[in-house]
């Protein structure tokens, strides 16, 4: 009788199946807790960008302001960083949960898969972008435009251009998302996460961004879309939590350890 014998130990032994199902379960459990609320949080966190819009117009701030306009509201730059600082951490933090549930189940090795993931985290990202340029204009640089002209239509024409550059990473995060709701909507329905009935919500919620090619000059209103259905991902993933966890829970007490 071997030493490891006595130990009730064998470095061959493969692990305990209901140990590792219950492990597994769990995890499961937990990063589709993690990718719904942070999912949520994203549109919990943009819901401020209204309100602060609403603010600025109800303080009568004008839509093409000049450096004047800019000196008078200073605090504006400070907030919207934040927010879209949080929106993107928030984001990110739920593709690469998505992914990781995805890689788990061995549906992530795709090429398909790897491409959506990819897309998704690059529209995830985006957000930092938007934070960076909304800050950028309450900089000394912006502060600068005094030096290149005192005329405030010249002033107001540069902030425009910042104004499109925010534009233009608000939407890299529409399209984006596009690859986040296929990334589910595919490898994610396949690995269990989403049941065929949301998965064709999943499709036209991927659609929509492209709309805005279909009407040139108009509002990007499919950036609406992708946070809206970011909070519509997030509920079916805690309701799938909630699903994996009672399956946690009813791995027999071996599982645990017990």
């Amino acid at each position: 009788m071997s030493t490891a014998d006595l130990l009730g130990t064998s470095p061959d032994r493969p692990a305990d199946p209901p140990r590792a199902a219950g492990h597994a379960a769990g995890e499961r459990a937990r990063l589709l807790r993690t990718a719904g609320w942070a999912s949520v949080l994203v549109f919990l966190v943009w819901l401020c960008q209204p309100i602060l819009v609403g603010v600025l117009a109800a303080s009568g701030t004008d839509d093409s302001p000049d450096l004047a306009a800019l000196e008078a509201m200073q605090w504006v730059g400070g907030i919207e960083a934040v927010l879209f600082t949080g929106i993107g951490v928030a984001a990110v933090t739920a593709v690469l949960a998505t992914w990781r549930l995805v890689r788990s189940t061995g549906e992530g090795a795709g090429t398909g898969a790897q491409v959506g993931a990819v897309i998704a985290l690059v529209g995830a990202t985006a957000w930092f972008w938007v934070a960076g340029h909304s800050l950028s204009m309450y900089t000394s640089i912006g502060a600068g435009l005094a030096e290149v002209s005192a005329d405030s239509e010249i002033q107001s024409a540069s902030l425009q251009a910042t104004y499109l550059a925010v534009t233009a990473g608000l939407l890299v995060v529409s399209i984006g998302s596009s690859g986040w709701f296929l990334l589910l909507a595919g490898p994610g329905h396949r690995a269990g996460l989403v049941g065929t009935p949301f998965r064709v919500v999943l499709v036209a919620l991927a659609a929509v961004p492209f709309a805005q090619v279909a009407v040139p000059f108009s509002a990007p209103w499919p950036l609406m879309v992708a946070v809206l259905g970011s909070l519509v991902v997030g509920v079916a993933l805690l309701l799938a939590s909630r699903k994996a966890g009672r399956g946690a829970d009813s791995v027999p007490s071996s599982a645990h350890g017990g």
